[in-house]
């Protein structure tokens, strides 16, 4: 890894002979003009911007990637920025990870390369507003037929030459002293102010842009955590990001997934990144291979094109169908304590689909789903997930091929642990979905719930108790203080307090008859 920094003229050299190219993964320019204009100013007055993150062309690595969003004419040499170029490695191909934003725009501005618009800097805003701390000298327009150097009697520059040392300094005398906008200026006053605005030129040319270079032989894994540690909107470089540059355009990953997500509305509606579905194509892979499992970045990426195009297809439905059977355990989007066991089920599902095992383990099969609430209610934390990916599908392959049941792990619960845990926990979500499971009546109407049903964790006291009764809110988000109801129950009751919906339900039942129905469902939910 390599810590440099770039003037403008360097980096719009780079971007001009396309050497800086944007991976695949990276959403498309999206900045309003304020944000470019405040991102501009900021160069002006040398405010930091963050750091660039670029990799350089990894033969381990190599992803599909597009040319940066500008328009640069031909004509447009890198001599309109710097002296020489010879210092640069302009033949390195190189990816950037973090900063297409910043370098979209600057290119933009500085380059006269936006395909709609031009961007133009107030000279007389500049002397007369500028220490106010405003983007208001900075102008956008309309591109037309001309692109003119000056507009509005040579008030405005077009930002580009702001670059151009010579053009930039003899213009911005030229208005001042013949413009007639400064009429009371005497020679030494208008050079005052001609060396202002050549002042802010200037700051612009030589400003620094620090520039973090990944070497091209870094690992995926070092690649990925520098990523998620540098990057300016703390957005995470994930593996099937990484993947749909990588397979681009054959197999076009994206629209891959997009169909699956179409097709399969539990997918989308548990928030399920791609990669799941990659990890299943490896896992079942290997699994027929009979080699050891651990499905990380590195062995995704390393599976080959025409293996996903074959196993894609396959691999999301049989994702789809044991999030579907996660669904009738209880689990809803808000209360999945665990993907990375759904991920092995899923993988065993594929293989059982594809006849390469015999025996079928849903959706009827009681020790399985002792096994699954026995992984899901483990307290340890998520390291090493792959390789629990791995062991888990491993021992599940063994169990259908040679019928040897895996192991249940130990769950210890008592009424201490149960009371403090935190709605993080996935303890906590793991208990949310056996009640969910096994509560079939609504509590205060009676109606009917499938694992279908739109379900809301209603709170017994509500939130606002805790300044009624003095009560700690530890007690109130503690899961004896929660019981999933419907969700437009949920809504009627509000914030009521539970002896005013306890008395009604009671009266209510005595007089229609169904007061051991009513005992009955708060048995289930385990309400004295």
């Amino acid at each position: 890894m390599q810590t440099t920094s770039y003037s403008l003229g360097e980096l719009l050299g780079r971007v001009q002979d396309k050497n800086l190219t944007i991976p695949q993964f990276q959403r498309k320019f999206i900045w309003r003009e304020s944000q470019v204009k405040l991102l501009i100013d900021s160069i002006s007055r040398s405010y930091p911007i963050g750091s660039l993150l670029i990799l350089d062309n990894n033969p381990n690595l190599i992803l599909a990637s597009r040319s940066i969003e500008a328009e640069i004419r031909e004509e447009y040499t890198t001599s309109n920025f710097i002296e020489s170029i010879d210092e640069l490695d302009t033949e390195v191909e190189s990816y950037i990870l973090d900063g297409q934003q910043r370098i979209t725009s600057i290119t933009r501005v500085f380059c006269n390369a936006h395909p709609k618009k031009l961007y133009y800097f107030d000279l007389k805003a500049m002397w007369e507003s500028y220490r106010e701390e405003n983007t208001s000298w900075i102008l956008v327009r309309a591109k037309g037929k001309t692109e003119p150097d000056r507009k509005n009697n040579n008030r405005l520059l077009r930002a580009d030459l702001a670059l151009d040392q010579s053009r930039a300094n003899v213009y911005t005398i030229e208005y001042i002293e013949d413009s007639g906008d400064f009429p009371q200026f005497d020679r030494n006053r208008a050079r005052e102010a001609a060396a202002f605005i050549s002042g802010i030129f200037e700051t612009i040319r030589n400003y620094k842009i620090p520039v973090v270079t990944l070497d091209r032989n870094q690992g995926v894994e070092s690649i990925c955590r520098v990523f998620e540690t540098i990057n300016s909107t703390g957005t995470r470089l994930k593996t099937f990001d990484l993947a749909v540059a990588r397979f681009f355009p054959k197999p076009d990953l994206r629209n891959l997934w997009e169909d699956a997500l179409e097709r399969y509305s539990t997918l989308k509606n548990f928030d399920v990144d791609g990669e799941r579905v990659l990890q299943v194509i490896y896992l079942a892979q290997v699994g027929r291979d009979g080699k050891y499992p651990e499905p990380s970045r590195n062995n995704q990426l390393a599976l080959s094109a025409d293996i996903i195009n074959h196993e894609w297809g396959k691999s999301s439905e049989a994702l789809a169908v044991t999030y579907r059977w996660a669904q009738a355990q209880g689990a809803r989007p808000e209360t999945l304590p665990n993907h990375n066991v759904l991920v092995a089920m899923a993988a065993i599902r594929c293989l059982v689909s594809s006849d390469d095992l015999s025996r079928d383990i849903w959706p009827d099969n009681d020790f399985i789903k002792r096994w699954y609430f026995s992984k899901i209610m483990q307290s340890g934390a998520s390291q090493a997930s792959n390789y629990r990916i791995g062991q888990d599908f491993s021992a599940l392959y063994q169990y259908i091929k040679d019928g040897i049941q895996p192991r249940p792990e130990e769950v210890v619960l008592n009424s201490d642990i149960i009371t403090k845990m935190k709605p993080s926990d996935v303890r906590y979500k793991s208990l949310q979905n056996v009640f969910a499971m096994t509560i079939r009546q609504d509590l205060i109407t009676g109606s009917n719930i499938d694992s279908e049903s739109k379900l809301h964790d209603h709170h017994i006291y509500p939130k606002n108790a805790q300044k009624r009764y003095d009560l700690p809110s530890r007690m109130l988000d503690s899961i004896c203080n929660r019981v999933p109801i419907l969700g437009i129950t949920n809504q009627s009751l509000n914030e009521t307090y539970p002896q005013e919906y306890f008395k009604k339900m009671s009266n209510q039942a005595r007089a229609q008859g169904t007061l051991d129905g009513l005992q009955s469902r708060l048995r289930d939910c385990m309400i004295p």
